[in-house]
C-alpha cells in the first residue's frame, strides 16, 4: 500500500522535475554565453587588441579567437558537450570584441530547449544582458 503511494506521488511530481531541470539547464547556458562575452572584453582588453567570437548554429559552438588566429575558448552547447540543448541561434554569427569592451556590432544569441528560452544581448556599447 505505501509503495502504491510513493509511486502514485512520484508520478505525479516527474513532469515538473524535468521541467524545472531544463529551465535550469537553459538558464545555466544562458548566464555561460554571457560569462564568454565578458571573457573576450577581458582578454581583448588584455591583449589590446581586438578578439573575434565566432558563433556556429549547425554545430551548436562559440570560439573565441585573437586576431593572429589562436583559439582562446571552444564552448559547445550541443550533444557534443556538456549541456546539449536543442536551441542555439546567434545573430549575426560572430561578433568582434574591441579592447576598450566595445564591439563592432550588437549581437543576439537564444538558447533553449524548445518551450523555454533564454536571450543574452550585447550591444556595440559593451553592455551584456541576458533577457527573458
Amino acid at each position: 500500500m505505501v509503495l502504491l503511494i510513493v509511486a502514485t506521488v512520484l508520478a505525479a511530481l516527474t513532469p515538473s522535475v524535468r521541467r524545472q531541470l531544463l529551465r535550469a539547464r537553459v538558464n545555466r547556458v544562458a548566464n555561460i554565453i554571457a560569462a564568454d562575452l565578458y571573457l573576450a572584453q577581458s582578454v581583448a582588453s588584455r591583449q589590446r587588441a581586438p578578439v573575434r567570437v565566432v558563433f556556429n548554429e549547425a554545430l551548436k559552438t562559440s570560439v573565441i579567437r585573437l586576431r593572429n588566429g589562436t583559439v582562446v575558448q571552444t564552448r559547445n552547447y550541443g550533444s557534443g558537450g556538456d549541456f546539449n540543448i536543442p536551441v542555439f541561434t546567434a545573430s549575426p554569427d560572430s561578433v568582434e570584441v574591441l579592447p576598450g569592451g566595445m564591439a563592432n556590432g550588437a549581437v543576439t544569441l537564444t538558447a533553449g530547449d524548445g518551450t523555454y528560452t533564454r536571450e543574452v544581448r550585447m550591444t556595440r556599447a559593451g553592455l551584456i544582458r541576458v533577457l527573458r
